[in-house]
């Protein structure tokens, strides 16, 4: 798939961090101090050892001022990421929430409602960040999809347990874990749809095959680095060979001819 981005600027390799293409690494001068610890930095945020504390990815106290619904929601969400949907109760989403437990029946049927309610916020929230996003970036694909990956990533950051609660729902609910992806990859399909109109992205790819690429590489990286690291947010490195790799389509090298074996 071609995004029309283009190939990388000169002097710059695809991945961003190494040497340019056609030279070795004795050959480049010698990097600047801070250009090397800017190059641990980056190592460090890929592997994951930081020391960046994990604040970020702790649960904030459910506020008070929230409707008692919204409250509701809140716990549930926090709870069910912590402890998984079969181990949450609805006592201990009251607990959370600071609401009596004969009052979550005034908003919710039952855990099973909730849960339900939980996803589908937490895939409408995520569909109106990206929107936000988008409304703010430049006018090409590629400055459209950094924008619409780095607020998926940042959401992820700020709640790192919501894809372990969408991933669970495929086993609590099949259909309610198919109607989550099939709102985002409409979404993303139609964006694709718009940029091949425009010339921006290859018009022979079926927009909604690109629009569930979109939705697996978001899925893994996001979770590889905001979720499974402390801190965790996805480096924007990480999310420059995204878009190198959606831009040039990852091409076959091409074919040598046959070499003679019987010489």
């Amino acid at each position: 798939m071609r995004t029309g981005a283009g190939p990388p600027p000169p002097g710059r390799s695809p991945a961003g961090d190494g040497p340019t293409p056609g030279t070795s690494r004795a050959s480049q001068p010698a990097a600047a101090a801070p250009a090397r610890g800017a190059a641990a930095a980056r190592r460090v945020s890929r592997t994951g050892v930081s020391g960046v504390t994990a604040t970020a990815n702790r649960r904030a106290a459910v506020s008070p001022d929230l409707p008692p619904a919204q409250r509701l929601l809140r716990a549930a969400e926090e709870l069910f990421g912590e402890s998984s949907y079969r181990r949450a109760t609805v006592a201990g989403i009251c607990a959370r929430a600071g609401i009596a437990t004969g009052s979550f029946y005034a908003h919710f049927g039952s855990k099973a409602e909730i849960f339900a309610a939980v996803v589908r916020q937490i895939n409408a929230d995520l569909r109106m960040a990206m929107r936000a996003a988008i409304e703010q970036a430049g006018e090409s694909q590629r400055e459209r999809e950094r924008a619409s990956f780095r607020a998926f990533f940042d959401m992820l950051s700020q709640r790192p347990w919501m894809d372990r609660i969408v991933r669970e729902s495929e086993f609590v609910d099949p259909g309610l874990f198919r109607e989550y992806y099939e709102h985002l990859a409409r979404g993303y399909a139609r964006g694709v749809r718009r940029a091949q109109l425009a010339r921006e992205v290859d018009a022979r790819y079926d927009p909604e095959v690109i629009a569930y690429i979109y939705t697996g590489v978001g899925n893994f990286i996001g979770m590889r680095w905001a979720d499974w690291t402390a801190g965790g947010r996805v480096p924007e490195d990480v999310l420059d060979d995204v878009l190198e790799v959606l831009s040039r389509g990852l091409p076959p090298a091409p074919a040598h001819p046959a070499q003679d074996v019987s010489s």
